[in-house]
């Protein structure tokens, strides 16, 4: 009996629907967001240390590669929000029909780009 299955899967040459990939994102999110906290609570630490280490972390986020760190934890703990609402409405029984998850997985591509341009600007 021959196995028609294919042998060889390439996962980046497959097409994924936007419900897919917003999904996705909300676990790579997730992951990023784990380890980024890391940076954000060692500014905070030494923040909290002593009057100089508050300067040390104003200086700190002053520097453009810890600007643009910054703003993508914070761009992954808004979007993750943002999915992660999605997810619950699905939970509740809304947009779960195949245009409904389409639709809220565009909105939550929307939402999300709006969130992160304001986060970029209030940063920087």
């Amino acid at each position: 009996m021959k196995d028609n299955r294919p042998i060889n899967l390439d996962l980046f040459t497959l097409k994924y629907p936007l419900p897919a990939i917003t999904s996705l994102l909300h676990r790579i999110s997730g992951f990023f967001i784990f380890f980024g906290m890391a940076l954000l609570l060692y500014l905070l630490e030494l923040s909290l240390q002593s009057e100089a280490g508050f300067g040390l972390v104003l200086e700190l986020l002053n520097n453009v590669i810890v600007k643009c760190l910054t703003w993508a934890v914070l761009a992954g703990l808004l979007y993750h929000l943002i999915a992660g609402i999605r997810h619950l409405l699905m939970d509740l029984g809304i947009g779960e029909s195949l245009q409904g998850g389409m639709l809220s997985a565009r909105l939550t591509i929307v939402f999300s780009a709006m969130a992160m341009i304001v986060a970029g600007v209030w940063i920087w």
